[in-house]
């Protein structure tokens, strides 16, 4: 399966939102409103898998639209004053596969890791595709309540209809619970919380490594083998215990690891370089 990393453009966010001080949330949300020292700029990253049973997107990234004035609701300081965007209309996540070849009408399905804003955002562009959730992540994000927690509800399109999943089909590795998403299981859902409840991850079993698409799950590669946890996740604890699944898989198998704010993850994937657990 070839797998096309995209970059929706770049993010800025507070130190203290990508290495968190504290245990307890609020805490964590202070440190970060309060925080005056900025990461550099991040890539906003997707990706485009075609597996022989149609072309698979994970994630769908930023908007162009993101620094419009009212995009981000006015009366959420987080989301106003402690992000900085760079997202041009060629970079969105359609304009992307259009550009490698492929036509957003034939993505079939697109695994939403989450439904923050910056994963989000391109959601409009692929009104054919099926939208595949945890249950947990889209009854938070289509929830009244959503924009509190960062889910942009109010840009989601009239259709959007989701799939959600339990994530019924068994143990998968290091994972207690898992979703098959293609027939042949080469393609495979787990559940990834922490960053926020509902979060997952997508596991694509190549010839010889497994790349495996986290989202946010981690911030980057060398905070996944730490076990940071990030300054706004929703549990301290499944934070941790997720990224020590992960490091268990990666103890596992041969893996390479992608992550949505990480640097290093295109050139990991063009190289085939696995994580060292």
């Amino acid at each position: 399966m070839k797998i096309h990393p995209i970059r929706t453009g770049d993010v800025q966010i507070k130190s203290r939102h990508q290495h968190a001080l504290q245990k307890a949330r609020p805490r964590r949300a202070l440190d970060v409103m309060l925080d005056r020292n900025w990461s550099p700029r991040l890539p906003i990253g997707c990706w485009l898998v075609e597996h022989p049973e149609g072309l698979v997107l994970v994630d769908t990234g930023e908007s162009s639209h993101a620094n419009d004035p009212g995009y981000q609701p006015w009366w959420h300081p987080f989301m106003r004053t402690c992000e900085r965007r760079w997202v041009k209309p060629e970079e969105e996540a359609q304009a992307w596969v259009r550009a490698l070849g492929f036509d957003p009408r034939d993505v079939r399905w697109v695994v939403m890791t989450h439904m923050h804003g910056d994963h989000a955002g391109g959601i409009p562009g692929f009104p054919r595709s099926e939208f595949v959730l945890s249950a947990t992540e889209a009854k938070a994000a289509l929830a009244r309540t959503g924009p509190l927690n960062g889910y942009l509800n109010m840009h989601y399109p009239d259709w959007f209809k989701p799939r959600t999943v339990e994530h019924a089909d068994g143990p998968w590795e290091s994972f207690e619970a898992s979703t098959k998403l293609t027939s042949d299981g080469r393609i495979r859902i787990v559940p990834t919380p922490g960053h926020t409840d509902g979060h997952q991850s997508v596991a694509i079993e190549q010839d010889d490594h497994l790349v495996l698409v986290a989202g946010d799950a981690s911030y980057d590669e060398q905070a996944m083998l730490t076990g940071d946890v990030d300054g706004v996740a929703q549990s301290y604890e499944r934070h941790r215990d997720t990224t020590e699944r992960l490091r268990a898989l990666c103890r596992r198998h041969p893996v390479v690891t992608q992550f949505a704010h990480d640097p290093g993850s295109a050139d990991r994937l063009k190289n085939g370089i696995r994580t060292r657990a």
